[in-house]
């Protein structure tokens, strides 16, 4: 969280300051010395520009921050204030170079954020972050949930390093790259007649009442399932749009209809629900690994890289099973 400042002057003046960091560095010194002249001294410049920097300081605030009408240099109380301010200010400030240098000689000082929707947290995200700790122990994680677009909206505005969203961006200054293919589903009631088969084709569902996600959610794999429908002879009927998918099972298990859900998350099904895979032609979702371009966090392409291997590792499993 960004430091709060206590007092609510600075954040009358809105974002944009009307003062700077010199300004406040040339009061600070004469504020600890209680001298115009040893703090120009001190900070390498001409006593005058010292003198215009603090004067320009108090008129952007509106405050006399000296007592003029004494010889020596005497703090009024907004003068007194802001020292005492600055004494946190500027501590929190001198610590940017040490941050700098330690991440660059240990990149695991920086925390490490992540959205993960839950698409690819097993197969994938796991494992990836099992072998980054090793290379780095020190390395600490957060994780934020979202749909896709909420993930690029996050990566874009900087709250996220990286995200595993279920499509890929076409953000120029993103950069995606597909990690999993999950094959998709029907989660039907258990006493629906169906649910004695292994497999479902689309044409057995043609007179179903379909749950299906929001289209916003996913508008890729949201077509799809209805192509699929149209190209088994029918159009679906649509009678609730929810999300998440927790929700549209447990509409399933109250008999309000069917949904669909990817193979990988068929442990959501509840007490009263089965998961059936749906033959071909069978809709399928990716799922991605996405960052910014110009990465904002130093460890960001070398997760990238961890995870593109933990995929292709899990994919050469996948192919030895169906020999």
């Amino acid at each position: 969280m960004p430091f709060q400042y206590r007092h609510s002057i600075f954040a009358m003046l809105g974002r944009y300051y009307k003062f700077d960091l010199r300004q406040l560095i040339s009061f600070a010194e004469v504020a600890r010395l209680r001298s115009y002249r040893a703090a120009a001294a001190r900070l390498n410049i001409a006593q005058p520009a010292i003198s215009r920097q603090i004067q320009a300081l108090e008129e952007s605030l509106g405050l006399a921050f000296f007592d003029r009408n004494n010889r020596r240099v005497i703090l009024t109380k907004a003068g007194e204030w802001l020292n005492e301010e600055l004494g946190v200010i500027l501590t929190r400030l001198d610590r940017i170079e040490s941050i700098k240098q330690n991440v660059s000689e240990d990149p695991s000082g920086c925390v490490l954020r992540i959205g993960d929707a839950g698409g690819a947290t097993a197969e994938i995200l796991a494992p990836a972050l099992q072998v980054l700790r090793k290379r780095y122990p020190k390395i600490k994680a957060t994780f934020y949930q979202n749909n896709s677009s909420g993930f690029f909206d996050d990566l874009l505005e900087g709250r996220i390093d990286c995200a595993f969203p279920m499509l890929p961006s076409d953000n120029p200054n993103l950069v995606s790259h597909r990690i999993l293919t999950h094959r998709i589903g029907v989660v039907l009631p258990v006493e629906h007649r169906l649910s004695q088969y292994k497999t479902v084709a689309f044409a057995q569902l043609k007179d179903e009442n379909w749950i299906l996600f929001p289209r916003s959610a996913n508008p890729v794999l949201y077509d799809e399932i209805i192509s699929c429908c149209h190209r088994a002879g029918f159009s679906p009927q649509i009678v609730d749009e929810v999300s998440p998918r927790q929700r549209a099972v447990a509409l399933v298990a109250c008999g309000a209809g069917i949904t669909t859900m990817t193979e990988q998350r068929k442990h959501l099904c509840l007490e009263g629900t089965v998961f059936r895979l749906l033959r071909a032609p069978q809709p399928s979702i990716g799922c991605f690994f996405c960052a910014r371009r110009a990465p904002s966090h130093p460890l960001v392409p070398e997760f990238g890289s961890i995870c593109l291997e933990v995929s292709k590792a899990a994919e050469n499993d996948v192919n030895l099973g169906k020999e």
